[in-house]
């Protein structure tokens, strides 16, 4: 039976949760748990098991659990059994195409020059993947560049493009956290965007986009 020990149980506030609001928590605690690896490609789990793990009634987990499966992230073995699927290459390449273009996009349209709250994000996500890096934490620095991007998203306030990032996002860390070594040191991975973000310069941010983006294909291919 698939060990569940790592999974964190929802906290006693969720039960003052409207119905859609304790779905999108009972799918932010799975997804993160599928990309940092606790619930691992290959093992199935049994709803009532995860619900009874989570604290979590077992309608709004059902409907978290679909979600997920339209990521596909899990996959039905058995009417009320998913199965956590492969992160395999060829999905982790077409979700890096897709989400540079999407980024792409945001950067283009976001309001130009970024926000001073706007710059203090890029520079706190930046932080966070430095030191995430420096402990050989995968799942942290995923997360961190995650948000590091999203920031643009935000700023661009565009909710298609916002509700095809969560959709896929999600896909590309969990491919990036279970395959993709993390570099040696971290160095100075951020810092050409960051400056040319704080200088306003948008074709310079572009290019360091572009730059990255390709690089992350070129990796999940490899």
């Amino acid at each position: 039976m698939p060990d569940l020990s790592r999974l964190m149980p929802l906290p006693p506030t969720a039960a003052t949760d409207g119905r859609h609001a304790l779905r999108e928590r009972i799918r932010s605690a799975l997804t993160e748990a599928l990309v940092n690896g606790t619930l691992a490609p290959g093992q199935e789990y049994e709803e009532a098991r995860l619900a009874a793990h989570l604290g979590a009634p077992s309608a709004p987990l059902r409907e978290a659990l679909l979600l997920l499966a339209s990521q596909r992230l899990v996959e039905y073995a058995a009417p009320e059994t998913v199965r956590v699927t492969t992160a395999d290459t060829d999905t982790a390449r077409h979700a890096a195409v897709v989400l540079h273009g999407l980024y792409r996009t945001a950067l283009l349209t976001a309001p130009w020059p970024l926000t001073d709250d706007g710059l203090d994000a890029l520079r706190n996500s930046a932080a966070a993947y430095a030191r995430a890096v420096a402990h050989r934490n995968a799942a942290e620095a995923a997360a961190a560049e995650r948000a590091l991007w999203s920031v643009l998203v935000h700023a661009c306030r565009n909710r298609p493009l916002y509700d095809a990032v969560t959709q896929l996002a999600p896909v590309w860390q969990r491919a990036q956290h279970l395959a993709i070594p993390l570099p040696t040191e971290p160095g100075d991975t951020w810092d050409s965007l960051l400056t040319a973000c704080a200088a306003g310069d948008r074709q310079r941010a572009l290019r360091c986009l572009d730059d990255h983006w390709g690089r992350a294909g070129g990796v999940t291919s490899a």
